[in-house]
Formats: C-alpha cells, structure tokens, sequence
C-alpha cells in the first residue's frame, strides 16, 4: 500500500464539500437554516441563493436542480447550504485542514440532531476538488497516472475532460479529471493546470436520524481515507514532491 503524505506545505485544493442527502418530505432548507442560525455563535451571515426563486415543483423535477442548494449560512471557515432534500457543507479557502473540516461537519450533524425533526438520510459523500498546477498540457500530463486512448486518437497535447465511477466496498467513487484548465484560487491568482476532483458517495440505510449521527464520527474517517487514496494514487511521486509532503 502506498504511503500517504499526511499534510502538505503547497495545498493544491480549491473546494473541499461534505453533503447528505435526505428522503421523504422535502422541507429541509424551510426549517434547517433558522434552527442552525439560533445555535451558531458568532452569528452566521444569512444568505437567500437565486435558485429559491425557481417554484420547488421545478426544481423537483429537474435532476439538474433537486439538489442546488436555496439558502446558505456563511461562517468565518466554513459555508452551510441547504437544498429541498440536501446540506452542504463546504470549506472556505485557504482549507483548514480535515480536522477543523470534520469537527465541524460533525457539529453540524449534531445541530440537526438536537432539533428533533425526523429527517432519514439515503446518502453522503465527500468531494474534493485540486488543481496540479503546470503550464502546458504535456507537463501537466506527465504529473497524473494516466493512460488514455479512443479509437486511433491518444491523449497528448490537446484538452481533455474523463470521468470514471468506481465501486468498492459500499462506495462510489467518481473520477474526473481536465486538463488544460485555468483555476481561481482563494488569493485571486488564476493558474493553469489539471483540476481533479475525487467525490466518495456512500448509499446508506438508517431508520432515524440519531442512528446516522452514531455512524457517521466513525465512518466520515474511513471515507475520508478512501478519497485520500484515490486522489494521491492519480499523482506521480514526483508531482506528489513538488506538493511538499510531510509524513507521519
């Protein structure tokens, strides 16, 4: 098993999200955001997001906005969204690294929690979003494990956009990769390289609310560790290098 670095000194992460997804009645940014807003101290900026304006019968049947997120709370590190059916939890950059990032997803499992509402959760996942800086794709190219051809056409030089699913053990893994991109990063630089984002999605079953916030101090680590290991293993070691790694 490859070692994994456990910081590192040039973070290359540009959004870092945690998301559940709930079934049955959808309510959620109805109720949730005024609960949490009366917990939260220092108080929370309050945000209504222009997808609210669109009549939730739409956004329901639309794949592409059941899960947008309507109202979002902005705390100094860190956002909380919320949808129809979905909390969001997302950090702000520069990323505060995964301990302050978990115990704050927890804190808010645990808000959500202590209101009582009988919300069932059917899944949640973590995506993580990194840019391999390079200036030119064929450098970019020679940073990440790939090999990649269609038909009689191979990657090289020009842009590419792939996306793989991945299955294992109860998660699903969703791959994507572009290269030839030009990211904005928190300071306001812009940067050319690969963007690759790691989303680990797990299907769950619980009868209440309680019994996934038991489960979930647990097994958000063991996620956390699968999407870690899929995003290091798509790097060579020496892009893993340039990124200044710390090991235990």
């Amino acid at each position: 098993m490859r070692r994994l670095p456990k910081i590192l000194a040039r973070e290359p992460l540009i959004d870092a999200v945690f998301e559940m997804r709930a079934s049955g009645v959808p309510n959620l940014a109805d109720v949730l955001p005024g609960i949490l807003f009366s917990q939260i101290n220092p108080k929370p900026q309050f945000r209504r997001l222009s997808t609210a304006e669109i009549p939730q019968a739409f956004r329901l049947n639309d794949p592409n906005l059941a899960f947008s997120p309507l109202v979002q709370l902005e705390l100094e590190q860190f956002l909380i969204s919320f949808g129809d059916r979905n909390v969001v939890v997302s950090c702000k950059m520069p990323y505060p690294k995964w301990p302050a990032f978990n115990e704050f997803i927890i804190q808010v499992i645990a808000m959500i929690g202590a209101s009582g509402i009988p919300i069932v959760i059917e899944r949640y996942s973590l995506k993580y979003v990194n840019v391999i800086e390079a200036p030119t794709i064929s450098e970019q190219i020679k940073k990440i494990v790939i090999n990649l051809k269609i038909g009689d056409v191979e990657l090289g030089d020009d842009p590419a956009t792939v996306q793989l699913h991945r299955r294992e053990t109860g998660t699903l893994h969703i791959l994507s990769v572009m290269t030839g991109a030009i990211a904005r990063l928190f300071d306001g630089c812009t940067v050319s390289g690969t963007i690759l984002d790691i989303d680990s999605i797990r299907e769950v079953s619980f009868p209440s609310f309680s019994e996934f916030e038991q489960s979930i101090k647990s097994d958000i680590q063991s996620l956390r560790a699968e999407n870690k290991s899929k995003f290091f293993n798509c790097l060579t070691e020496a892009a893993i290098e340039e990124l200044g790694p710390a090991y235990e």
